[in-house]
């Protein structure tokens, strides 16, 4: 470490030598004491130190500037840094206006006075008066020149159409700025095509040379005639002229035409030319950035200087809004600033902070505000220049600590700065990141804050880091706050001399609401692949059926057609031979399989429909369900005497009512139906640890049947009635509302059909 007693010192020479003013205050019963003031700040009053040391800042303050002062103080006590233009008054009774920055002077990690750097404005504001009156000047030769003008980017976009020109064609210039594709043209050729100021900008071929009449070029200057017969009620001779536009450095960055209608108005040709050539030497002279913005702050214009400061082509910035370019606390006062325009005060100016990539420049801009004939603003054009160097002293302030704490302390990045192993410094960020306070972080281990999957490989980074090797820009790592919680952090770090020794900052922007939503991302593929998979077997599976199905109709169907051929066959023989009772027999007989074909047909047709088809879905209590089934099988009931015990209390369900209905009809009319002769049917309906279920007393199922069951036309005995359609239709209508089926037997003497079903709550 270095001799604290040295830094002081050395401190205190910069500080002494720099051109600017510095002031440190502190509080004492309530009042700022002037503790220290350089030589810079007495020059700049006309006092000497010892006259300034001891008093209040106020007591050399404008009297109507002391309430932004005693606002700014508050602010500092809050551990914020302002900044503020006020007026101080000499020694001789003269103002100079300044502009101040004021930091918290910290003591006892607590905010006990303040740092003021102050600037004298007197030569900036003598600057700004004469931009002002040359922009003024320059605004009024173009808006208010005679003849029509406009002027195009090098994207053919408009950026200039004035006054005369909205008489002239009847556009006003708040619908053309800003266009392109050739939209310029079409007031007055009524279709879209170059014309003479994107000959300037992109050369022309003979063809379209021939268009125009007396098409000279002077230089980089094009002049030419046309007759357009479309434009005026007899058509219109007009003289053109076009020239490019310079940028400060001598680059093209536009052109500009001038329209005259040389049936009327030739004597303005030479006051033409005078305003060209003065707009044209103050723009291509102009040293600032200049842009052009709506009521929203979205660009229009930007000037070759903005584009190349900021590091964007023209096409990629305009469009958007320059407040993107600017720090979000600052965006709202910068609002504020230029929204507050008015016709009697159009103009203001005004400093804020810029992001220029990773960068944060300071700039100072001066905002017009251009209004319409009815008063309102169009838009607005700023002039802007960076004063990074004059703002923040880089050069006299580099190795100040407190300016990199006032920087450091305003950002919303974790910052450290790391020498062997262990944290020297963290600023606010760093600490609420973390949980911990910078006196348990401050001689530190790093390694105590990261993960300890992570830490091994962070390591060769930092070691790779320090010996100048190349490391990736960023990376990401885990931490483990104070509390436990572990986080996920975008770390870029650097080196520095610290000391005398290699050290390592590094910023930290927290990410972990970032790599959750990437982690859910994930997960949500996995899930939507597993869905994909079940879907195909789902698929397969449908298509087996499909296959066991058309097999087993088919064969199914083919008997008895072959029984009816046969004994239609029978029938006719035996009434050739006189044996009506035969004949009758055989006819009876095939009546029989024709019954038999029409109820195998009804039960695939209407297994067909379950799953397509269906009815709203009801919220039915599952009792009322079964006792509309038993209602449907009345007579069979009754034939066979069946006792049928439903249990009460049984939950309500979301169900198409119809089919479940049907579902039942099935299943009790099959439990009755397999019930021995010998024996009374005894069913019993109940619910039982969320399953359904339907008990007879029957025959049993054996075990390698229960599966086999639920197929199409599958029948235990192939010599019962029915088609062996039922239990398909039973399995369909439960799988439809989501549910499972399956049997539970003893296999001689009782059946039980187990089901699920959308329970409502």
């Amino acid at each position: 470490m270095s001799d604290p007693s040295v830094d002081r010192e050395l401190a205190f020479q910069i500080l002494n030598s720099l051109g600017q003013g510095v002031v440190v205050s502190k509080v004492v019963d309530e009042r700022w004491i002037i503790e220290y003031a350089n030589p810079a700040f007495a020059h700049m009053l006309g006092f000497s130190l010892s006259e300034i040391v001891g008093k209040s800042t106020e007591d050399f303050l404008h009297p109507d500037d002391i309430p932004l002062l005693l606002e700014s103080r508050a602010k500092r006590l809050e551990g914020l840094t302002t900044s503020y233009e006020v007026r101080f008054l000499r020694k001789d009774g003269s103002i100079v206006p300044v502009l101040i920055t004021g930091a918290p002077r910290i003591v006892d990690n607590r905010p006990a006075g303040g740092i003021l750097v102050i600037t004298d404005l007197t030569d900036y504001y003598s600057v700004l008066r004469q931009l002002k009156n040359s922009q003024r000047r320059l605004m009024d030769i173009l808006e208010f020149m005679p003849d029509p003008a406009f002027g195009m980017d090098m994207d053919g976009r408009v950026i200039i159409w004035n006054r005369a020109l909205e008489a002239l064609t009847g556009v006003r210039k708040e619908e053309m700025l800003g266009k392109g594709n050739y939209e310029c043209a079409i007031p007055f050729y009524g279709y879209r095509r170059p014309v003479l100021a994107d000959l300037v900008l992109h050369g022309y071929d003979e063809s379209m040379s021939r268009e125009y009449r007396n098409l000279q070029r002077d230089g980089d200057v094009l002049t030419a005639e046309v007759f357009i017969p479309t434009f005026g009620p007899e058509g219109s001779h007009l003289w053109l002229k076009a020239a490019p536009i310079y940028d400060s450095e001598g680059r093209i960055e536009g052109a500009i035409e001038v329209i005259r209608d040389i049936t009327e108005n030739v004597k303005r040709l030479n006051a033409l030319s005078l305003s060209e050539a003065r707009y044209r030497s103050i723009v291509e002279d102009m040293p600032f950035l200049v842009c052009r913005f709506d009521r929203d702050g979205v660009l229009t214009f930007v000037n070759e200087n903005y584009c190349n400061y900021f590091g964007f082509r023209r096409e990629d910035i305009v469009g958007r809004s320059f407040l993107e370019l600017i720090p979000e606390d600052e965006r709202e006062a910068v609002l504020e600033r230029f929204r507050g325009l008015t016709r009697e005060r159009p103009y203001v100016t005004y400093t804020h902070r810029v992001k220029r990539g990773e960068e944060i420049r300071w700039q100072r801009w001066t905002d017009r505000a251009i209004f319409g004939q009815n008063g309102e603003v169009l838009e607005y054009q700023s002039l802007g220049e960076d004063i990074t160097a004059e703002k923040n002293m880089e050069d006299a302030l580099r190795e100040s600590e407190h300016r990199f704490r006032v920087l450091a302390e305003s950002t919303a990045a974790g910052i450290a700065i790391m020498r062997d192993e262990r944290f020297v410094y963290v600023n606010r960020a760093g600490e609420e990141m973390s949980g911990y306070s910078r006196d348990e972080l401050i001689g530190a281990p790093v390694w105590m804050v990261v993960h300890p999957e992570d830490a091994a490989w962070l390591k060769k980074m930092y070691s790779r880091k320090l010996r100048g090797e190349p490391t990736p820009p960023r990376y990401e790592f885990r931490i483990i706050t104070k509390n436990g919680d572990v986080r996920w952090v975008e770390y870029a770090s650097g080196t520095l001399e610290l000391g005398g020794e290699m050290a390592l900052i590094g910023t930290l922007i927290d990410i972990t609401e970032r790599r959750q939503a990437e982690e859910e991302l994930r997960r949500f593929k996995e899930s939507l692949e597993q869905m994909v998979e079940e879907r195909t077997a789902e698929l397969e599976q449908r298509n087996a059926e499909i296959e066991s199905f058309v097999y087993t109709v088919s064969h199914d169907l083919r008997r008895p057609l072959i029984t009816i051929s046969g004994l239609a066959g029978l029938a006719e023989f035996d009434l050739e031979k006189g044996n009506l009772e035969k004949a009758r027999e055989s006819l009876r007989t095939v009546q029989r399989s024709c019954e038999n074909m029409d109820a195998l047909l009804r039960d695939i047709l209407e297994l067909s429909r379950i799953g397509k088809v269906t009815n709203p879905p009801e919220d039915v209590p599952f009792e009322l369900l079964v006792r509309e089934a038993i209602d449907q099988l009345a007579e069979a009931v009754k034939k066979r005497s069946a006792e049928l015990r439903v249990a009460e209390g049984m939950p309500t369900v979301r169900v198409d009512r119809e089919r479940l209905v049907e579902a039942l009809v099935n299943l009790i009319d099959n439990s009755i139906k397999y019930t021995r002769e010998d024996t009374r049917p005894v069913l019993e309906v109940f619910y039982r640890d969320g399953v359904f279920c339907v008990r007879d007393n029957g025959i049993g199922i054996p075990e390698n049947q229960r599966e086999k069951v639920f197929d199409l036309f599958y029948k235990v005995d192939p010599k019962s009635d029915g088609t062996g359609v039922g239990l398909s239709i039973v399995k369909r209508i439960i799988e439809v509302h989501d549910g499972r089926i399956w049997i539970e037997s003893d296999g001689c003497s009782w059946t039980a059909f187990c089901f699920t079903l959308p329970v409502v709550s």
